[in-house]
């Protein structure tokens, strides 16, 4: 939901809790909307459960005060914190319970003080958000769900799989461990029985699952620290590597400013450059990041990781060169 609708959704709220009866024409002047506007966003209302009504007779909609929520104390902060993430941070994208939070969050509001909504609203109309790209959760928001359900009474499931490592769908019996949200995407850890071992299967390449009825006992050596360890974002090779960059002065603050990896540690040079070093497990994923850079890194070591960026690289130029070629041909 986009942040115009949420501030027009507020202030329709503290109209009809005003205690003065308006219809879809005084509405519509009020929030300068086009009826149709307003019949969309009461169907909003309507759908989160905020319990307004209809007056036939007099045509009119309002919110009885009988009929609203219990008082919830919020205070002006509380308020704005929970219309900020719900409304504002909160993505459709990448939260596969977004519908219901935000139905939840709606309810709330409807319960809110006229004043707490007008001052929210104004606060709200001087934020913004630009989040990061990433695969959407809305065409496997059931799935995520059902997923929800065998963690919660520890049952194994049977999934169909499209690997992209095996290049088509497997077939496998899992007990799932945690859903976790990482590099722009959900995932489902859990041991595969087909595998002996923990694996991580991206929910949105899970085709179809299905409950077995057999509940399992989680093992209580997991933790998603210990499964992820020190790799660079989810994917150990088991193998740990102390790796040695060098960044120029240009994005050398840029750097410093995150953290990274559990076990970085940044230092200066005399001329300024940044010194990044951490241990971690595996350089499939660190070289991206490290490429990202381009001619403002340097990698100081390990040579794995220096060669590993090299042919990288050359691939890069090599593919640079085989498109101009094909332009001139």
């Amino acid at each position: 939901m986009n942040v115009e609708r949420v501030r027009r959704l507020l202030r329709m709220l503290t109209l009809l809790r005003s205690g003065r009866a308006f219809g879809a024409d005084n509405l519509a002047t009020a929030l300068d909307v086009s009826r149709r506007t307003v019949f969309r966003d009461l169907k909003l209302l309507e759908n989160a459960g905020v319990p307004y009504k209809f007056e036939h007779n007099a045509g009119q909609y309002r919110i009885e005060t009988a009929l609203s929520l219990p008082p919830t104390h919020l205070s002006m902060d509380e308020a704005l914190a929970l219309l900020l993430a719900t409304r504002v941070m909160m993505t459709s994208s990448a939260h596969p319970m977004y519908r219901a939070v935000s139905d939840a969050a709606l309810k709330i509001e409807s319960g809110l003080p006229g004043t707490v909504l007008e001052h929210c609203g104004a606060w709200l109309e001087g934020i913004d958000t630009l989040p990061e790209p990433m695969t959407s959760v809305e065409p496997v928001a059931d799935l995520f769900a059902d997923l929800q359900a065998a963690l919660a009474r520890r049952e194994r499931i049977h999934i169909v799989y499209d690997s992209v490592y095996d290049g088509g769908e497997i077939r496998l019996f899992v007990d799932p461990m945690r859903l976790i949200f990482a590099t722009r995407g959900w995932y489902l850890i859990a041991w595969s029985h087909r595998h002996d071992a923990y694996r991580t299967f991206k929910v949105d390449r899970i085709v179809s699952m299905g409950y077995t009825g057999d509940v399992f006992d989680p093992r209580p050596d997991f933790s998603s620290e210990s499964y992820f360890g020190k790799a660079w974002r989810m994917i150990p090779d088991g193998t740990l590597y102390d790796v040695r960059l060098r960044f120029d002065p240009e994005v050398a603050a840029s750097v410093e400013e995150i953290l990274w990896h559990a076990t970085q540690r940044t230092s200066r040079d005399d001329r300024n450059r940044l010194i990044f070093e951490a241990e971690v497990d595996g350089l499939k994923e660190i070289a991206p990041w490290v490429l990202g850079y381009g001619e403002h890194v340097e990698v100081l070591g390990p040579v794995e990781l220096r060669d590993l960026i090299r042919q990288k690289a050359e691939r890069i130029v090599e593919n640079a060169r085989m498109t101009q070629e094909e332009s001139r041909a």
